[in-house]
C-alpha cells in the first residue's frame, strides 16, 4: 500500500458508500435472482446464458466506471491506493503460485464428474447421488457453443479486473480512508466477496470465499493487483471452460 493514507472527496465518497451497499445488499439480491432466471432458461432458451454473461459483464464494467469516478475526483486518491501499480515485493509470488494450485485442486474435486454417475446417465438408469453444490453451479454456467465459449471468456476477464479492482481496490482504501485498519478493512472485502457469490449456494461462500482471501493476501503481499487480476481471470477461464459440464464444451446438455 503507498505510504499515504487514501483521502476520498465527498462526491467520491458517496459513490463508494453506493458501491459498498450494492456489494452487501445489491449484488447478492440480484445475483440469486438472476442465477434462477437462467437455471429455469437454461435448457429451454438456447440464447439464455449469453444473456446472462451479457448482463453480468455490463453491470461489472458500469461498477469499474463508478470507480474511474472516484479516482477522477478525489484528488487525495491515487490509482496506486487501489493497487494499480507494480508490486513492490515479488516475494508472495511463489505463496501466489502454491495457493492457486491448491485453489485449482480445491475446484477439481469438489466439480469433477463421477464416471460412474455418468454411465448411469448414459444408460437411462436412476441414481439417488445429486451431483455437488459446485458442480451444478459450473454446469449451469458451463458454455457449449462458441458464441457461449467466447462470452465466457470475455466474462473471466472482466471478473479478473472489476472484482479485483472493486473488493481488494476500492474496498480496501476506503476501509483505510475511514480509519479501520487494513486488516479489517481486508476482512470486510472479503467477508462482501463471499456473499456476493451466495447465489451459488454454500458452494458460493467457501470456493469463492476462499479464492478471495488468498487473492487478498497476495494483494497485500505485493502491493499490487496485478497478480490477483491474473490469477482470477486465470481461474474463472479454467473454471468456465475446462470443468464439469464445460470440459472441451462437449456436453450437449446438462
Amino acid at each position: 500500500m503507498p505510504e499515504s493514507n487514501p483521502e476520498f472527496s465527498l462526491i467520491a465518497t458517496v459513490l463508494a458508500v453506493l458501491l459498498l451497499m450494492y456489494a452487501a445488499i445489491g449484488e447478492p439480491l440480484l445475483g440469486r435472482r438472476a442465477f434462477a432466471w437462467l437455471q429455469a432458461r437454461r435448457q429451454t432458451h438456447p440464447r439464455a446464458l449469453l444473456r446472462f454473461y451479457a448482463v453480468t459483464i455490463a453491470a461489472q464494467w458500469l461498477w469499474a466506471a463508478a470507480i474511474v469516478v472516484i479516482l477522477l475526483t478525489s484528488p487525495g486518491l491515487t490509482p496506486g491506493h487501489l493497487g494499480l501499480r507494480a508490486p513492490d515485493s515479488w516475494g508472495p509470488l511463489l505463496a501466489a503460485v502454491i495457493g492457486f494450485s491448491l485453489a485449482l485442486l480445491v475446484v477439481w474435486v469438489l466439480t469433477r464428474d463421477s464416471g460412474g454417475r455418468s454411465g448411469r446417465e448414459q444408460h437411462g438408469e436412476s441414481h439417488s447421488t445429486a451431483p455437488g453444490a459446485g458442480g451444478q453451479v459450473l454446469a449451469t454456467l458451463a458454455p457449449r457453443s462458441r458464441a457461449e465459449r467466447r462470452m465466457a471468456a470475455g466474462l473471466a476477464v472482466t471478473a479478473g479486473i472489476c472484482e479485483e479492482l472493486l473488493y481488494r481496490g476500492l474496498f480496501v482504501a476506503l476501509g483505510v480512508a475511514v480509519g479501520l485498519p487494513v486488516w479489517l478493512a481486508a476482512i470486510v472485502s472479503c467477508v462482501l466477496f463471499a456473499v456476493a457469490h451466495i447465489y451459488q449456494g454454500w458452494w458460493g461462500l467457501v470456493g469463492p470465499g476462499l479464492l478471495g482471501a488468498l487473492f487478498m493476501v497476495v494483494y497485500l503481499g505485493t502491493g499490487s493487483l496485478v497478480i490477483p487480476i491474473v490469477l482470477h481471470a486465470l481461474l474463472d477461464l479454467r473454471s468456465l471452460l475446462l470443468t464439469g459440464s464445460g470440459r472441451r464444451h462437449r456436453a450437449p446438455e446438462l
